[in-house]
Parts: structure tokens; C-alpha cells; sequence
């Protein structure tokens, strides 16, 4: 018998505005970027097709839009979370509100709004893997950079390079009510940072990395894991545990997916032309120029 999941859709923005939104959105029309238009439907729309085929999925928790900022015609549930709230605030608030639905000690799947290539095949074969590892904290979809560079050769995802593998995080994960609770805080300061590591001429002390280097400086156990990672030795399973040990425990897993688009989602300007046009591509729809 298939599992399924509560499904939560982190949507909403930053409080403050990202280049992408600055560029494509100046005069505030969509107001967040799943709400962009994208060959001729909204980006959220594309990524809800293929996750709604699934058969994993159960009901959809839309945390950070409101019915007023966005319509469907499919039964959804309107979380109610600011729509700047942190990574943190709108799992809780996603936590909260199934709790008040009678659902306890649940564990909930999580994906981005704004992954307008992922496929209903991909979707199905993270289920598949993260199934296994149901009694887990957290267990994170992750993408090869081999796989990548074959469909997107100049992407700019942050690789994390493992001896035995070179991956970046996909869109989606599945979260225990412990892992929201514990972990939300350590994944908004060290695992959100990726997106910042791009910002330019920022401040040693705004570096997402200072986290992560006071949690391990206070933490001896995990020396060596930095001291195999930065000698090229550590591999993927030595990831999992060093994530374990600075999330004070949490059983923490990575499941591979092969399908580049699984990862990529529009964090800088240049990522909505380049998903434009490759699902131009894969849906046969002539690709056009600009916002639409």
C-alpha cells in the first residue's frame, strides 16, 4: 500500500526583495515569484501538475499564499503565515495547522513553489527512495552534478563535493514533526544560506557559512568530518552523520534523484529564461521573449 504524504508548499518571498523579483517583477504585478507567468501559466501551476499525479501525495498546504493572491481549481489548503515568514515559521505554522486537523506524529513531504521542470517521474522516484527511511528526521533529495551539466551545462547550483559523489539539493524533502521542531532553525541558517553564497561583496560577518563554523567550533565531534571534507575524503554517509551531529541527533538521509530539473528552481534572474526554455523544449511550447 502507497504512503502518503501532507504536502507543504513553501511559497511567499524574503522580507527583503531578491534581484529576481527586482528584474522580473519591478512594479510588483505577481507580487512572489511562483506566481511568475511561464509559457503561459503561472510557475507554480506546472510543479502542482506533476506533484498532484502522484500518488504519494495526499492533501496540499500552500504556506505563504492566500486565497486572494492565488486561485485553483483543485481543493487546496490556505495556511495562514505572513507571506515574508521564514523557512522556519511557515513549517511551524504548516505544523500547527494539520496538528488542529487531528494529524499527529506525522510525517510531512516539503517542496518548493517555484520548480516549474519537475516531472511527475522524478516526483514519484524521490517517494520511492524516501519511503524506505519513514522512521528518519529529515530526509533531503539531492541531484548529481553529472546528471546536471548533461541538460543544464552552465548551471550554477552550489555543488557539494563528496568522495564519492558531487550533488546539490533537489526541491523536495520529508520532514518528522521532531525534524520541524529541532531542525527548522539549523536549515534556514545553514541550508538557506546557499542561494546567499551568491550575493556579491558581502560582509565576512554576513557569510551564511558563520553559523555552521560556530556550531562546529563548540563541537569537537565534528572535526574530523570537516577535516575528511576538506581533503576530499568524506563521503556522502559521513555528510549524513556530521548533519546528525550538529542537529543534535536527528536521523538525517540523502536520496538521489536523476532528473536535473528536480533542483533547479529560480533563486537568481537568469534561471527563469533558462527553465523557459528548456520547458519550452520538453512541453513542445513555443518559447517567446520576456515575462509571460
Amino acid at each position: 500500500m502507497v504512503t502518503k504524504y501532507p504536502l507543504f508548499i513553501l511559497c511567499g518571498r524574503d522580507e527583503k526583495k531578491r534581484e529576481l523579483i527586482e528584474i522580473l517583477d519591478p512594479k510588483e504585478k505577481y507580487g512572489v515569484k511562483c506566481l511568475l507567468p511561464i509559457l503561459g501559466r503561472r510557475v507554480i501551476d506546472w510543479q502542482l501538475d506533476a506533484l498532484r499525479k502522484s500518488p504519494y501525495v495526499d492533501e496540499i498546504y500552500l504556506l505563504g499564499l492566500t486565497e486572494e493572491m492565488a486561485k485553483f481549481d483543485f481543493p487546496v489548503h490556505y495556511v495562514p503565515v505572513p507571506t515574508v515568514s521564514t523557512f522556519a515559521e511557515k513549517l511551524y505554522a504548516g505544523l500547527q495547522y494539520i496538528r488542529k486537523q487531528g494529524k499527529k506524529d506525522t510525517i510531512v513531504s516539503v517542496s518548493s513553489s517555484d520548480t516549474p521542470g519537475m516531472t511527475v517521474k522524478a516526483v514519484n522516484q524521490f517517494y520511492e527512495e524516501a519511503d524506505k527511511y519513514r522512521d528518519y528526521d529529515f530526509v533531503q533529495s539531492a541531484v548529481t552534478d553529472e546528471i546536471t551539466k548533461k541538460t543544464f551545462p552552465d548551471h550554477k547550483r552550489v555543488i557539494i563535493r563528496f568522495k564519492d559523489i558531487h550533488v546539490y539539493p533537489g526541491e523536495m524533502y520529508l520532514m518528522s514533526e521532531h525534524g520541524i521542531i529541532e531542525g527548522a532553525k539549523l536549515i534556514t541558517e545553514v541550508g538557506g544560506g546557499r542561494t546567499k553564497i551568491k550575493k556579491k561583496n558581502r560582509e565576512k560577518k554576513n557569510s551564511p557559512l558563520i553559523p555552521l563554523l560556530r556550531i562546529v567550533l563548540t563541537t569537537p565531534r565534528t572535526w574530523p568530518y570537516i577535516i575528511k571534507f576538506l581533503l576530499g575524503r568524506l563521503t556522502m554517509a559521513g555528510g549524513e552523520k556530521f548533519i546528525s551531529i550538529i542537529s543534535k541527533g536527528m536521523k538525517i538521509k540523502a536520496v538521489v534523484v536523476d532528473d536535473a530539473s528536480f533542483g533547479m528552481d529560480m533563486d537568481l534572474p537568469e534561471d527563469y529564461d533558462v527553465l523557459k526554455k528548456y520547458m519550452s523544449k520538453i512541453k513542445d511550447i513555443p518559447y517567446t521573449e520576456g515575462i509571460n
